[in-house]
């Protein structure tokens, strides 16, 4: 290997190291997997949205009147907090055991 190349390599490392590339392209990564989770929800929340719809309206019948679609607006949020404060209390119980084990 020539000196010159040598030199190129140091001056590459300094640089990388100058600008933490290593934690930016770990930042980066950790932000296209979140994406990635996010797409996914909102795929999988799609999904529930139109079951639950069919679901509304087998069990009500009808075409979707403002009044029905406001009442299914308004269960669908009630169910999802619920269901979001649930999950949240599970989900600190769970780490107060790993943190007192």
């Amino acid at each position: 290997m020539d000196p010159h190349e040598k030199m190129e390599i140091s001056e590459l490392e300094k640089f990388w190291e100058k600008y933490e590339l290593d934690r930016v392209q770990s930042r980066v990564w950790e932000r296209v997997v979140t994406i990635i989770i996010a797409a996914l929800g909102l795929i999988a929340a799609l999904a529930w949205d139109d079951t639950l719809k069919h679901l509304f309206e087998n069990l009500f019948g009808g075409t979707g009147s403002l009044l029905e679609q406001f009442l299914y607006a308004v269960i669908v949020t009630v169910l999802a907090a619920a269901i979001s404060v649930w999950l949240g209390k599970k989900i600190v119980a769970r780490e107060k055991r790993q943190v007192e084990k």
